[in-house]
C-alpha cells in the first residue's frame, strides 16, 4: 500500500478533522479525570493516549468497512478502498498493529487500564459481527445505532480508570459518559437525514426509518438532552457564564437551520444543520478543558 493511496483513503473515511475530536475527547476525560487529584501535567504518556485514542476509533472504521464493503461497492464505486488502492486486508492489518500499541499504553499505567481496555476491545468486536443478531438489528435503525453508540461510554471508561483507577466511579464520569452518549447519538442522527429527494434506494437514513420531522425532532431532543447533562458538568465544575452562552447559541442557530428544512426541505440545509450538531458536539468538550484550564 502506497502513503499516498492511504493518505487518500484517510482523507476520504477518516480526516484529520476526525481525529483532531477524537484528540479534544481524549483531552476532556484526561482533564475531568485530572480534577480528582489524578495525574499530573500533560506529557509524552498523554501524547499516546491521544494515540492510543485515534487508533482505537479507526479499528472502528475498519470494522464498519469489513460490515459495509458489499454496499459500498455497489452504492459508492469511487472510494478509494471499493477501487483497491487500498484493501480490507491491509486496513485490518494497521488497525491491529495499532491496537498492539493501544495495549501497550494501557499496560504502562497499570491493570485497571489494561482491563478497562479489554472490556472495550470485547464490545467494539461484538459490534464488529453485529452482536451475531445482524437480521434482527439491521432493519431496525436507530436500535442498531444506539447498540453501536454505547461504545462511547466504554471507552470513557477505560481512559477515566487509566487515570483515576476507583471505584464506585464519581458522579462526574456518569455526566462525562452521558454526555458522549448524547453528543455521538445527535451527530449519528444528524448525518443521516436526507431531503426526500435525495434518498436512495439501498441507503439507510433516519429520514425513512422515523420519518423526514421525526428525525429532526430526535436530533433537537437528543441535543436538548446534552445540553442539560452539560450544564450539570459545568456547574460542578464552577465554569463561567460563556460556556453557557455559546452552547445555547449553537442550539439555537441548530434549530434555527432545523425549522427552516422543516419548512422547505433542502440537503443544504441539513448538510449546514449536520455541521453545526458536529461544532456543538466539539464545543461542548472544548468548554470543559477551557473551564478547568481557566
Amino acid at each position: 500500500m502506497s502513503l499516498r493511496h492511504f493518505a487518500a483513503y484517510l482523507a476520504q473515511r477518516f480526516p484529520p478533522v476526525n481525529m483532531g475530536l477524537f484528540a479534544v475527547l481524549f483531552l476532556t476525560v484526561w482533564s475531568v479525570a485530572k480534577t480528582g487529584g489524578a495525574g499530573g501535567s500533560f506529557g509524552w504518556r498523554e501524547v499516546g493516549g491521544i494515540l492510543a485514542t485515534i487508533s482505537f476509533f479507526f479499528r472502528l472504521r475498519v470494522f464498519d468497512e469489513i460490515k459495509d464493503y458489499a454496499a459500498d461497492a455497489l452504492h459508492h464505486p469511487q472510494r478509494v478502498l471499493q477501487t483497491g488502492r487500498v484493501t480490507l486486508g491491509q486496513l485490518q492489518r494497521l488497525a491491529w498493529l495499532g491496537a498492539v500499541g493501544e495495549l501497550a499504553w494501557a499496560g504502562s499505567l497499570g491493570p485497571w487500564a489494561v482491563g478497562g481496555w479489554l472490556l472495550v476491545l470485547g464490545y467494539s468486536l461484538l459490534m464488529r459481527y453485529e452482536f451475531f443478531v445482524s437480521t434482527y438489528l439491521k432493519p431496525r435503525l436507530v436500535l442498531y445505532a444506539f447498540s453501536h453508540l454505547l461504545i462511547m461510554p466504554l471507552l470513557i471508561h477505560w481512559l477515566w480508570i487509566s487515570y483515576r483507577p476507583e471505584w464506585p466511579l464519581p458522579p462526574r464520569f456518569f455526566l462525562l459518559a452521558a454526555l458522549s452518549l448524547l453528543g455521538g447519538f445527535a451527530f449519528e442522527l444528524a448525518r443521516k437525514i436526507r431531503a426526500p429527494e435525495a434518498e436512495r434506494a439501498g441507503v439507510d437514513s433516519y429520514s425513512r426509518s422515523i420519518g423526514y420531522r421525526g428525525a429532526i425532532g430526535a436530533v433537537l431532543l437528543v441535543l436538548l438532552g446534552g445540553i442539560v447533562v452539560q450544564g450539570v458538568l459545568l456547574r460542578q465544575l464552577q465554569a463561567g457564564v460563556w460556556p453557557f452562552a455559546l452552547l445555547a447559541l449553537l442550539f439555537a442557530l441548530t434549530l434555527l437551520v432545523y425549522l427552516r428544512a422543516t419548512a422547505r426541505p433542502q440537503e443544504k440545509l441539513l448538510r449546514t444543520a449536520e455541521l453545526l450538531v458536529s461544532l456543538f458536539m466539539l464545543s461542548s468538550y472544548l468548554a470543559i478543558i477551557t473551564a478547568i484550564a481557566f
